[in-house]
């Protein structure tokens, strides 16, 4: 994936995104940190839904589609589809939860935020990452250049109209 800007990653000089970086505290809460993101929730209000929902308590488990959109409606009215296979950047919504770094032999992978800005007359377009891994270095934690991530899937994000999936 190659970054919209060429400024070593970082957003745009006056940016401020309208979403906040949650890490993720364990290995396997990737999506629920994504979803803490796309709501301006915490992680723990996040997983407190999650287990009220299904969820087990302790890993090991996959947060598959379903409790990720039943979490963006519960939580911040936002209609989660199903997952797409990733054909381009220019093929991606305004608003994702990237699925990246994907192996096909165990398939898993791990989930990321992707917001797209539309460009203004003061401002080019651009998208960023936000990444909730705890592993990676703090320049690509929220970030313009995505060349580290192999993206294979994404499920879109958008705001409700009348409570349904896409």
């Amino acid at each position: 994936m190659a970054a919209a800007t060429n400024n070593k990653g970082a957003l745009p000089e006056g940016f401020v995104s309208p979403f906040k970086r949650v890490p993720q505290e364990d290995r396997f809460d990737d999506a629920l940190a994504c979803v803490a993101i796309l709501t301006g929730k915490s992680l723990a209000d996040v997983r407190k839904l999650a287990e009220q929902l299904g969820l087990p308590k302790t890993g090991p488990y996959w947060v598959d589609n379903d409790m990720v959109a039943k979490l963006l409606m519960n939580l911040g009215s936002l209609v989660a589809s199903n997952y797409k296979e990733f054909a381009s950047i220019d093929a991606l919504p305004d608003v994702a939860i990237l699925l990246v770094d994907y192996d096909e032999t165990t398939e898993v992978g791990r989930h990321v935020v992707w917001h797209h800005i539309r460009g203004t007359k003061t401002q080019q377009a651009f998208h960023y990452v936000i990444d909730p891994a705890s592993w990676i270095p703090e320049q690509q934690q929220v970030t313009t250049e995505f060349s580290h991530l192999k993206p294979a899937w994404y499920i879109e994000v958008t705001a409700s109209k009348n409570g349904g999936r896409k």
